[in-house]
């Protein structure tokens, strides 16, 4: 496996399986969040390399999780 890890963030299922589906083919190590709130929990928890951010999320909307991850000094190096 790579060693990259990226976080899909997306509330439809199957947009969330397609893209997990080509990350994890091409060795990546793929985090899957429905919501903003569990979003930020796991990158707080796992530090993904790469977020792939939905805006129109429920929990936190994916503007304000960015506006969250960049404002914050553990989490602003994380590509949004």
């Amino acid at each position: 496996m790579a060693d990259e890890k990226i976080l899909i963030v997306e509330d439809e299922n199957d947009i969330r399986e397609l893209i997990h589906f080509h990350l994890f083919k091409n060795k990546y190590q793929v985090l899957e969040a429905s919501n903003g709130k569990e979003a930020l929990e796991i990158t707080k928890a796992e530090s993904p390399d790469l977020v792939i951010l939905d805006i129109m999320i429920p929990e936190i909307d994916g503007l304000e999780l960015c506006k969250i991850l960049k404002n914050n000094k553990e989490t602003q190096e994380i590509k949004v």
